[in-house]
C-alpha cells in the first residue's frame, strides 16, 4: 500500500491520508473503465490493474476502519 501509518504521530493525520488515499483509489478505477471502454486497454489488462486497485481499496477500507475504532476511543 502506498501510506504508512509510521509516517504519521497522529492519528488524526493517518485518516485524512487515508480518506485522501480512497478517493483517489475510486478515480482511478473510474478511469480504468473509461480507458476499457474506449479500447485502450485489453480485458486482461484491465482485469489485472483492477485487481490491484480493489486490494488496495480493501486494504485502506481496514485501515480506516481501525482508526476511527482507535480515534473513537474503542466505541
Amino acid at each position: 500500500m502506498g501510506i504508512s501509518l509510521y509516517e504519521f504521530k497522529d492519528p488524526k493525520e493517518a485518516l485524512k491520508a487515508l480518506e485522501k488515499r480512497q478517493k483517489e483509489l475510486i478515480k482511478e478505477l473510474e478511469e480504468l473503465i473509461k480507458k476499457r471502454e474506449s479500447g485502450e486497454i485489453s480485458e486482461e489488462e484491465f482485469h489485472v490493474q483492477k485487481t490491484k486497485l480493489e486490494r488496495e481499496y480493501v486494504e485502506v477500507m481496514d485501515r480506516l476502519a481501525q482508526l476511527r475504532f482507535i480515534i473513537g476511543g474503542g466505541i
